[in-house]
């Protein structure tokens, strides 16, 4: 049985680091989230046409950067409101990821952290 030497630990020590530390910005990179929320609460989300629930609503997915997604906001006694929510933010794990490993660029930019949106009501004229 031989023993490892001192440079040979330290550069598996390294190698085992930067393979975790790739994961984890691969893992954290690929997923954005925002939260919708409408005032008023309580209003249908529609994300491509399909339904997310209700707001508040926690919204992730892994698209890649500068997505742009459209939403419909639906409740009874209120306009429905069409719009969208677009990836255009910067972050930071996946400019870390793409530093480490190149393919996570695709996701440096995510949804801002809250999408807020007023309905108007159907009485307002």
């Amino acid at each position: 049985m031989s023993m490892k030497t001192g440079t040979e630990v330290r550069y598996s020590l390294k190698i085992r680091i930067v393979a975790i530390l790739s994961l984890l910005a691969i893992l954290t990179g690929c997923a954005s989230s925002t939260v919708i929320r409408s005032r008023p609460d309580g209003a249908k989300v529609y994300v491509d046409n399909v339904s997310m629930g209700t707001t508040p609503l926690q919204y992730s997915d892994t698209a890649i950067a500068g997505t742009v997604k459209p939403i419909r906001l639906k409740k009874d006694g209120y306009k429905p409101l069409d719009t969208v929510i677009r990836k255009d933010q910067f972050k930071v794990g996946p400019c870390i990821g793409g530093a480490l490993v190149l393919f996570p660029f695709v996701w440096i930019l995510g949804y801002p952290d809250v999408y807020e949106f007023e309905l108007e009501s159907e009485k307002a004229q």
